[in-house]
């Protein structure tokens, strides 16, 4: 393909008529270029944009608790602390981009998924499995790249959405964009606020939660050259309760812009040079206390077109800048990182392989080399095969590095990881998928205590076994989706035997949705298993419901109504925190 980002943003910005008419869903984030789903030789999911508008989701984790495989922690209602584990890892052992840029905090290593509003949101990629060899430090358990809307294959488009629901919920959004054969423009804004409810189970303090959004994109091509501009920015207030239930608050800011220059010298050969600033802001209101991340990134990628065959070439300088100002600890960290990485796609008749490297050289952690291999076979009569094999690798956190008990000496989490995998296509509706999976990660870093009753420091000295099997069915007709999904997982800390935290064994999922006319009638249901805790709690198992529904008064107004927990289920994400009751939103949507 000539122009393969040109390609992207196309399919990006399908309408959800002109996505149905494709066979399969495009995805960037398995090999680094846009390929179709089944080629993605790993265990791969795509939420849609009209899941993501069905779904009564504040932030993209309540979105990615429905799918296999994945897991959330949550201290609370909106903007409360969140974490994501993705087949049993850590939670930053996931890296979380926004259009191909990772946003982690340098300082935790693990994204603020409680400020990511879905309504921004084209649609989101989930890579399971380690990927550190095309996306670089923390890719172990998965990876999440989120892609932002912008403008359609219309030459204007605009929408907009108005809701209001429990808790003194309001939400709202604006998207424009405009289209021609040389250029591009999009604006999406997106606001919410909330009066929530008390995060602790021990209070009566309900904390609220506001939260601006909004995204940006600009475009033109020339002869063989393409720009592009883009920022993403979400900023508010988050209230919450500390240890001993003192109501406080903190202002929060993430962004991520980028500009990006690519050109298609030949037919065989597109370059890619792409400059980007990562921002990641915490400021408590009570205190002076404040952790900021800021990070600066150039990259140049290179595609070549090689026959049937794809290779990828590409080397990456960041420079990251941390600064903590805490009453435990304050440090001001400035670290330099270069990585280069290499993939071949190789395909053969029924046969199709992926190999990749990366070299990393972080100024504190040292350097790290990674390698993986993907292979399918196709037997024809819809059914593929595949297995991986790979390595990973986290670099230490700021935290890690430099905060309470933190260790300058510390080394990169490291993983190998094996996957096999099936899937069977039947009348061109009916999908049935297995994975069995092995994640073995070494160097864990944890807390040592070395002086009772509080001295001690980060070290390197945890390993963990993950085994697991991943079942799934999808049928896709005319009016009728579903979608059923189970996952079994044992998450051992090798040293002790125990299981990891708020990690269930095993977990179901189902998503279904019926269009009936003017009518689109859904739900999300998920089952998760028992939980073990910090101080030796175990969670219940429980069982969430959320329903949907809409009604098109004409084509370009359309009336719904989202119920989440419909059954009004009590259970606990974390042991001491509160989850969200039964809560009803009403809104209205206009397309044009």
């Amino acid at each position: 393909m000539k122009n393969p980002a040109l390609f992207l943003a196309l399919a990006a910005a399908m309408t959800p008529a002109q996505a149905a008419d494709t066979l399969e869903p495009l995805v960037v984030t398995a090999t680094g270029y846009p390929i179709e789903l089944n080629d993605a030789l790993a265990s791969m999911d795509v939420i849609t944009a009209d899941e993501i508008r069905r779904s009564a989701a504040t932030d993209i984790a309540d979105l990615l608790k429905f799918h296999t495989g994945l897991e959330i922690g949550r201290n609370g209602g909106p903007g409360q602390a969140t974490s994501l584990f993705i087949r049993g890892t850590e939670s930053d052992h996931n890296l979380v981009m926004i259009d191909g840029v990772p946003i982690n905090s340098g300082s935790v290593g693990s994204a603020a998924l409680q400020h990511i509003d879905p309504q921004n949101i084209e649609r989101i990629e989930i890579y399971k499995g380690p990927r550190s060899t095309l996306w670089g430090s923390g890719a172990i358990g998965g990876v999440i790249n989120i892609i932002t809307r912008k403008a359609g294959t219309e030459k204007l488009d605009f929408s907009a959405s108005l809701e209001g629901g429990s808790d003194s919920t309001w939400r709202g959004n604006a998207h424009l964009g405009h289209a021609a054969d040389n250029h591009r423009l999009s604006a999406s804004l997106s606001y919410q606020e909330t009066d929530g409810f008390p995060p602790l189970a021990t209070s009566n303090i309900d904390r609220g939660y506001d939260n601006t959004s909004f995204n940006l994109a600009a475009g033109f091509d020339t002869g063989i050259h393409r720009f592009d501009a883009s920022h993403w920015q979400t900023r508010g207030n988050n209230e919450y309760l500390d240890y001993f239930g003192n109501p406080l608050d903190q202002d929060f800011l993430n962004s991520r812009s980028s500009l990006g220059w690519e050109a298609a010298f030949t037919e065989s050969w597109t370059s890619t040079l792409e400059l980007a600033h990562v921002r990641d802001h915490i400021d408590q209101n009570q205190s002076s206390d404040a952790v900021h991340t800021d990070r600066t990134e150039l990259s140049w990628r290179n595609r070549l077109s090689l026959g049937r065959d794809q290779a990828l070439l590409g080397i990456k300088g960041s420079n990251e800048d941390v600064t903590l100002d805490g009453a435990f600890s304050s440090y001001d960290t400035d670290t330099d990182i270069l990585e280069a990485w290499g993939q071949y796609d190789l395909a053969r008749g029924a046969h199709h392989a992926i190999a990749g490297i990366r070299y990393l050289d972080h100024e504190d952690a040292g350097s790290k080399f990674t390698w993986s291999l993907n292979y399918g076979y196709d037997f024809g009569q819809g059914t593929r095969a595949w297995a991986s094999a790979a390595t990973a690798f986290r670099v230490p956190s700021a935290n890690e590095r430099y905060g309470f008990g933190g260790n300058p000496d510390l080394e990169p989490e490291e993983s190998t990881s094996y996957e096999l995998g099936l899937k069977h296509r039947m009348g061109g509706n009916h999908e049935f998928s297995a994975s069995l999976y092995r994640n073995d990660i070494d160097n864990m870093i944890q807390w040592v205590l070395v002086n009772p009753p509080w001295e001690g420091y980060n070290q390197n000295v945890a390993e963990v076994r993950i085994d697991g099997l991943e079942l799934g069915y999808d049928y896709n007709g005319e009016a009728l989706s579903l979608h059923l999904g189970g996952n079994w997982q044992d998450p051992e800390d090798r040293s002790t035997g125990d299981r990891l935290l708020r990690r269930a064994e095993h977990s179901l999922n189902a998503r279904v949705n019926y269009v009936w006319g003017a009518w689109s009638l859904g739900g999300d249901l998920l089952y998760s298993g028992k939980r073990k805790d910090f101080g030796g709690v175990t969670l219940d198992s429980y069982t969430l419901v959320n329903l949907n529904a809409s009604y098109r008064l004409n084509r370009n107004w359309q009336l719904f109504a989202k119920l989440e927990n419909a059954f009004d289920e009590d259970y606990q994400l974390a042991s001491g925190y509160n989850t969200q009751g039964r809560a009803g939103f009403l809104g209205i949507r206009y397309d044009h």
